[in-house]
């Protein structure tokens, strides 16, 4: 006789049936608009009482492009997370729920100044990157008229009579070097004529270092002075210590977000803790970690503390103080 096998259902909270997010699934933005704005109360109780200085410091530990790119899967973990618990699980992560939009809000902030910090970056690169195109190419050019005009009057007054152009010729070490030589050729050359108007004046012009001559050496001159004297403005729209503090920001809010999962993980095993990737190196010396890790993308990795021989027990397993740790 066949006998029907009634298949039971999975369980609701099967490992099998958690989506598994990967950091190309979830944006930014994409997390702003479903969460929604950030709690602006909130933000300013997270802040408060934590100095301005203690952020920039705790952002220059950390690039922030890793920041940026680890809190869209940070954040869509910890959801996944957060849904996968019983109602009495969820009451042992201690933070506010509001605190998820928070993290999105600053690091959507964060994107936001980094791109306009690395534009204008590139824009002030640029514009040096051709200012010193064409600060070589007034100088090539002022070399090349003084040798032409050199040899000129070479032809023009003989070997003996260069004695003084010699002295005054000069170098072209540099931008006004070369432009003093220039100029001083030019007036070589105009006092050349005035003195002997009928022989070496015609002299001169015969072998094309005369009146246009000078003129055309002053020219040059003037275009490599000018062109040496140009300074490229950099006043940024977002200052390096902006983004400092911004990174500082946001890992404040991440290690709160760490601190509530990790001590609900020590009370019930079964509750994980969000993922971080690039910047897991920062959090994970926080935590009591042996700081054995390789560093994701090359990131400074911590300064060993004391205790990093061993691991700690759990019940004091964050040795090193934390940005806002009191509040």
């Amino acid at each position: 006789m066949a006998t029907s096998k009634t298949k039971k259902p999975a369980s609701a909270t099967s490992p099998a049936e958690v989506p598994t997010l990967s950091s190309t699934t979830v944006t930014l933005d994409a997390l702003a608009r479903e969460l929604g704005p950030a709690d602006g109360a909130l933000a300013a109780r997270t802040y408060a009482g934590i100095p301005e200085e203690d952020l920039v410091a705790e952002g220059t530990r950390i690039d922030s492009q890793s920041l940026i790119d680890d809190v869209p899967h940070f954040v869509a973990s910890a959801r996944r997370i957060l849904g996968s618990l019983s109602e009495a699980q969820r009451s042992k992560v201690r933070m506010p729920e509001a605190l998820l939009p928070l993290l999105v809000a600053e690091a959507g902030r964060l994107q936001a100044m980094k791109r306009s910090h690395d534009a204008a970056a590139a824009e002030i690169a640029g514009a040096r990157a051709a200012l010193e195109a064409q600060g070589r190419s007034a100088m090539r050019d002022g070399i090349a008229e003084r040798d032409l005009c050199y040899d000129g009057l070479r032809n023009a007054l003989g070997a003996r009579r260069m004695a003084r152009v010699d002295a005054v010729v000069g170098r072209a070490d540099s931008p006004e070097s070369l432009s003093r030589g220039l100029e001083a050729l030019a007036s070589f050359i105009d006092e050349t004529r005035r003195a002997d108007p009928a022989q070496d004046a015609q002299l001169l012009e015969d072998y094309g270092v005369g009146a246009a001559c000078a003129a055309s050496l002053r020219a040059a001159a003037q275009r490599v002075r000018g062109v040496g004297s140009v300074q490229v403005a950099a006043g940024r729209r977002v200052t390096q210590r902006a983004l400092d503090l911004q990174d500082g920001r946001v890992a404040v809010v991440i290690e709160k977000i760490l601190r509530a999962f990790r001590a609900a993980r020590r009370v019930d095993g079964t509750i994980l803790v969000p993922e971080l990737n690039k910047a897991a190196w920062m959090f994970e010396a926080r935590s009591g970690g042996s700081g054995k890790k390789a560093q994701p993308g090359g990131e400074k990795p911590p300064p060993a503390g004391p205790g990093a021989q061993g691991a700690a027990p759990p019940a004091q397993e964050e040795t090193t103080p934390i940005l806002g740790a009191d509040l």
